[in-house]
């Protein structure tokens, strides 16, 4: 486009990155980041999540929060989508208490967490297996008259198939059921894997009470 003579805009810069990130090749994001600062032209919100997003996806997260903080300094309001990128960054890399504290930034904003921001963190806590604070941020999602969807539903069963919880895991599928939300097969992969722990307390039973153990 330059050797035609024609300007690239902000809507194209802003595409090349994107697709850059997308592709995992941050370096020539960043280089083609940094030449648009070059030309004189201002990022935009749209751009710095584009890029953010790269960067929060593959684990870079000290480049990351570099990004808020030159936001910041631009005078760029950061909005839910940029908190969610970088809650999301931060608890793929187990950081669950700072992703925690990171709503709570959100929030002192102003900017209101959405059902991203919730599900993210509750993602987060039940792929650890800590299913008593992935419940915790469901219910203050309830609070703030959030519905549950069938990823949050997905993400609570999965914590509590690390945990072999199949008592509470039959309970949530007929709660998401009777909530409207129809289950799919990661949902019941999770339930079986969680009741496995029933069927063994089951066969124990069956030996010691002299019961022939059937299989199908």
């Amino acid at each position: 486009m330059m050797t035609d003579g024609i300007e690239p805009t902000q809507f194209t810069y802003t595409s090349l990155i994107y697709v850059l990130c997308r592709r995992r090749k941050l370096r020539e994001a960043d280089e083609l980041f940094e030449n648009v600062v070059g030309r004189g032209m201002k990022p935009d919100l749209v751009m710095y999540n584009a890029l953010m997003d790269g960067h929060c996806s593959t684990g870079n997260m000290d480049r990351a929060f570099s990004l808020l903080k030159e936001m910041d300094k631009m005078r760029i309001d950061p909005d839910d989508v940029t908190y969610n990128c970088l809650m999301r960054g931060l608890c793929g890399e187990g950081k669950f208490e700072e992703a925690r504290e990171l709503m709570g930034e959100m929030k002192r904003r102003g900017i209101k967490p959405d059902h991203v921001s919730y599900n993210t963190l509750i993602s987060g806590y039940s792929k650890k297996g800590d299913t008593k604070q992935a419940f915790m941020v469901r219910d203050e999602m309830l609070s703030l008259g959030f519905n549950p969807t069938l990823l949050t539903y997905n993400a609570l069963l999965n914590g509590l198939s690390k945990n072999q919880d199949g008592r509470l895991a039959e309970e949530l599928l007929m709660e998401m059921k009777s909530e409207g939300i129809t289950p799919n097969d990661s949902t019941y992969c999770s339930v079986v894997e969680a009741m496995s722990n029933l069927e063994k307390d089951a066969e124990m039973s069956d030996v010691d009470s002299g019961k022939p153990k059937i299989t199908c």
